[in-house]
């Protein structure tokens, strides 16, 4: 009985030993999946009619998994103008590139405006199904010695996002790399300066008074060229700014900067109408509002601009 008892366990065990054995090995991930990182070294003009940019930087591409494939890749916002290959190994790959770049700058604060300026970097023709990229914050980052003249640098990201293209049903993985810049607060000063010295001065006209038609044809005359000299510093502002299809923060500071001066404007020939017609009531009536009312309205246009356009940032 103590025999057969142990020969019965004796084919338990050999049994478990053979299922064991045949159970299948388990093997690393045989996914395509490729670690990359960007390195910035320097960033050239950045041209805002354009919304162009250059960038050096180093670009690394390490596999993440067994017999990866890295492939070849394009820049999905610009070209390489230069890119040289540093280091090339079966698993990882070290490119020195110089880079042509472009991004849609909004433009809604300027000149208060901040900007990520991005990297992005797509396989030519392995699907995400066949590459995945992945963040390297190991070989990721932007060198000390970095400078870009009006701007601060706030700070560096990167993510990867799929990119679907429809018309071809076909999605991809797509790598991006911020860099976030925001303008110097010395960069407004060629609007505020400018801007308060017009208002300053249409304000002090509005004390302007007599009893001879040419202080207030000189009035007039004053408030309409600041009027001019409005405009024509729009102009300039907006020559370093591209073709918009809706209004900054400096053209609603211009816009209010009309406002008063054409306040100004309109109660000046108000007051020289009832000159000519000698109704020294009317005069004093409305020079007496008017040099209270259009000061609190430039208090509150440009109150109203500030609240309403940067109480966000």
């Amino acid at each position: 009985m103590r025999n057969s008892t142990h020969s019965m366990f004796l084919v338990l065990l050999t049994a478990c030993i053979l299922s064991l054995g045949s159970t299948p090995a388990v093997h690393a991930s045989t996914g395509n999946n490729v670690l990359v990182g960007v390195y910035a070294l320097d960033v050239g003009q950045i041209d805002l009619r354009t919304g162009s940019y250059t960038m050096d930087f180093y670009l690394s591409m390490r596999c993440a998994t067994v017999d990866c494939n890295i492939g070849p890749f394009d820049f999905m916002n610009g070209a390489a103008s230069s890119l040289e290959l540093e280091e090339n190994t079966t698993s990882e790959k070290v490119w020195r590139v110089q880079a042509d770049l472009y991004e849609n700058l909004d433009l809604h604060q300027y000149p208060f405006d901040s900007h990520a300026l991005t990297i992005q970097i797509e396989s030519q023709s392995l699907t995400k199904e066949n590459l995945t990229y992945l963040p390297d914050p190991r070989y990721s980052g932007i060198d000390s010695t970095i400078v870009v003249v009006g701007w601060s640098i706030s700070g560096w990201s990167q993510s990867v996002v799929d990119h679907y293209y429809q018309v071809y049903n076909q999605t991809y993985s797509r790598y991006i790399f911020s860099l976030n810049l925001s303008r110097e607060p010395t960069s407004a000063i060629q609007l505020f300066i400018p801007v308060i010295l017009l208002t300053f001065i249409a304000l002090l006209a509005m004390f302007m008074y007599g009893d001879v038609s040419s202080v207030f044809e000189n009035r007039i005359l004053l408030t309409a060229s600041l009027l001019v000299a409005a405009v024509l510093l729009q102009l300039g502002l907006d020559s370093s700014l591209p073709p918009l299809g809706y209004l900054t923060f400096a053209d609603w500071i211009l816009i209010a900067t009309y406002l008063v001066l054409g306040a100004g404007l309109v109660s000046s020939i108000t007051i020289l109408h009832y000159h000519h017609q000698k109704n020294s009531g009317m005069i004093k009536k409305i020079h007496h509002h008017s040099v209270r009312l259009v000061p609190l309205l430039a208090i509150a246009v440009y109150l109203l601009v500030f609240l309403l356009l940067l109480w966000p940032l």
